[in-house]
């Protein structure tokens, strides 16, 4: 069964288009939430080249611009924004589907417990190779001749996903965006030592971080609690349905822990060998310019070396845009369509 068929309803009255898509693995089961940007040239035919987007480990719990006439409980939202407007600037025959985590969506279905960073990353190898697959599928069909390229794109720790997918996949993913990446010692950042970590002996006068035990295993239980006084917030609705699923705060935070115990010394030689791939193919880069970026630490700077520092093209630095916000799309279609 092609679990990627809606792809083909082409354009719709309201975009992006929501799905939900099963992961059928014998240790992971589970739901995420898919949201597409059909090709906007009305054609029926397979997109040219589709992007998948992948999502940070958590949003901001405020974002004025986090939409309100599509699906409320999913987590995606954040970002529909960023992607309406990377849509309108994409060539037409280009289309954009972005995927959450399992667990990260209120009402759909996931494991009692959280799952681990490596786990998400067998069910994003799983989604992955459906999308290829009907991708090609659909191209053979159509005998269209040019494979479909596939890329992808991610935000944050959705950056670290992106470069395994891109080691696994290699010659199926065509490009690969990282937005503020967390590729490498997310423990060592700024926010990983003040949010999650012991202090260390320089940060010995610093209040202890607020996600350790016993607070962390007390924030989903606390949800309930806050039910009363949602309604008197100005939270968007996506913030609310967060907060009213103890269940899906668990799964986050869970994901985020895990991230500071796995995500450790990055590949550097890999991303070495991103800089010799041609002008449009391979791995490219955006960061916060300055300490903007309190989840990226040491690594940034030796990742954009190894990419060929800020005078390569896949290298850009923003001035004034810190990690919880996507940044702006004129930067995005600078780096995304050249």
């Amino acid at each position: 069964t092609d679990r990627f068929s809606f792809l083909r309803r082409g354009n719709a009255e309201k975009l992006p288009i929501q799905s939900v898509f099963t992961h059928d693995l014998p240790d992971i089961k589970g739901e995420v939430a898919l949201q597409y940007w059909p090709r906007r040239d009305g054609s029926d035919l397979v997109p040219s080249q589709t992007t998948l987007f992948i999502l940070g480990r958590y949003p901001s719990l405020y974002t004025e611009n986090c939409p309100t006439d599509v699906q409320e409980t999913s987590l995606l939202n954040y970002y529909v924004p960023f992607l309406n407007s990377l849509h309108a600037l994409l060539p037409p025959s280009h289309a954009i589907l972005s995927t959450s985590h399992i667990g990260h969506t209120p009402g759909l279905s996931a494991p009692s417990e959280p799952l681990s960073l490596s786990h998400q990353l067998e069910a994003k190898l799983e989604l992955v190779q459906s999308l290829r697959d009907s991708l090609d599928t659909w191209s053979a069909e159509a005998q269209q001749g040019e494979r479909p390229r596939l890329s992808l794109m991610g935000h944050s720790v959705g950056s670290w996903f992106v470069c395994e997918l891109f080691k696994h996949f290699k010659q199926d993913i065509h490009a690969g965006y990282m937005l503020f990446p967390t590729v490498g010692w997310i423990a060592d950042s700024w926010n990983g030592r003040m949010l999650w970590v012991s202090p260390q002996p320089l940060f010995q006068n610093s209040p202890q971080p607020i996600f350790r035990r016993p607070v962390r295993s007390l924030l989903s239980s606390i949800s309930p609690l806050l039910g009363p006084i949602l309604p008197y917030t100005s939270f968007p609705p996506t913030t609310l349905s967060l907060l009213r699923s103890p269940a899906t705060i668990s799964h986050a935070l869970g994901l985020a822990r895990s991230e500071l115990d796995l995500i450790k010394d990055p590949d550097l030689d890999w991303f070495r060998s991103q800089a010799d791939l041609g002008p449009t193919e391979g791995l490219f880069g955006v960061w916060s310019a300055g300490n903007m970026d309190g989840w990226v630490g040491r690594e940034g700077p030796i990742v954009q070396d190894c990419l060929g520092g800020e005078s390569s093209e896949r290298v850009e630095i923003l001035e004034g845009i810190p990690h919880a916000f996507c940044l702006s799309k004129t930067t995005i279609a600078h780096l995304y369509t050249r």
